[in-house]
């Protein structure tokens, strides 16, 4: 069917169902109890000649006062529902005077305005539906693109801020930290480190080497002091006959042990000095506890929001 046959017979249905009359008196009925600006009267007026034009196939006419009435992207109209109709007739109107481009622009600003506008399809031939359609098509899919990309801009941002947040609280928990934290340096001593009974491994932070030196130095040296005190009570005294191989025996263990004794006292004291010396170390940073400031002792906040993470903190 031809472009000419397609309008005839769509018309013919629009006028077997109502009235010229009938269909003007609804229509003004529909536009004035729409929200938004009420059409003037001599809008409507205006309107209705150049629908009357758009009826009577004068498309030159029909396009000449629909664009005066809605065309383009600045239009006189200020009721909205009487700019959709007139944008829809223009777009038609180009379409049967075969300006395809225009046709295709007035549809498109139709659309972009109300996205789920629907053409009558007993009021309009098959060509302009389908260009109307096609045109509802791309924008679709432009909306459906353009939605995707603001979803993946938003989920990128809400990543950047997640990041950004936990580095805030990273930063947060380092800084409280430090402030729980006093640095000291201690001074050691050389001469210190020549003492024996593990005290240059005690200044030295080695605390188990020093208990192991500090029993075995004691231990010797309470042997040796021992022994010698047992030997020197020996010494003058006249043994028995029966008792002198005993006697005997008591003075040499006795001074063995003390000289062995002391030996070995003095062989791990200098062991645990020179030991002292090669780890000395003059100075020593060390870390101790303390307690944390007031302006810091609240956690920041972490809240979720429609403009995503955020994080608060107090100070």
């Amino acid at each position: 069917m031809s472009v000419r046959g397609d309008r005839s017979f769509g018309r013919m249905l629009a006028r077997a169902s109502f009235s010229r009359l009938a269909l003007a008196t609804l229509f003004w009925a529909a536009l004035t109890c729409l929200p938004g600006p009420a059409a003037r009267a001599n809008d409507f007026e205006e309107f209705e000649s150049a629908r009357n034009a758009y009826e009577a196939q004068d498309y030159a006419l029909a396009v000449k006062r629909f664009a005066a009435l809605g065309g383009g992207d600045s239009p006189t109209l200020t009721n909205r529902s009487l700019l959709l109709e007139s944008k829809k007739y223009l777009g038609a109107s180009y379409l049967f005077l075969g300006k395809l481009t225009q046709a295709e622009a007035e549809f498109e600003r139709l659309l972009r305005m109300d996205p789920q506008y629907i053409l009558d399809p007993l009021a309009f031939p098959g060509e302009v539906q389908r260009l109307f359609a096609g045109v509802k098509s791309r924008l679709d899919s432009e909306r459906r693109v353009a939605e995707e990309e603001r979803r993946r801009e938003q989920d990128r941002l809400q990543k950047l801020e997640t990041e950004r947040v936990s580095s805030e609280r990273r930063r947060w928990e380092q800084l409280t930290q430090l402030a729980q934290t006093e640095r000291v340096q201690e001074v050691h001593s050389r001469w210190v480190a020549l003492m024996p009974f593990g005290v240059g491994q005690l200044q030295n932070g080695h605390g188990d080497l020093a208990a192991v030196l500090a029993v075995s130095e004691g231990s010797l040296l309470l042997v040796s002091f021992v022994s010698w005190v047992v030997h020197e009570n020996l010494r003058g005294q006249e043994p028995r006959p029966n008792q002198r191989d005993e006697f005997n025996v008591t003075e040499r263990v006795s001074r063995y042990t003390n000289q062995i004794s002391l030996g070995l006292f003095g062989a791990v004291a200098l062991t645990g000095i020179i030991d002292a010396q090669l780890r000395f170390q003059e100075t020593v940073a060390t870390e101790r506890k303390r307690e944390l400031p007031v302006e810091l002792r609240e956690a920041p906040r972490v809240s979720l929001s429609p403009q995503g993470v955020t994080l608060q903190l107090k100070f």
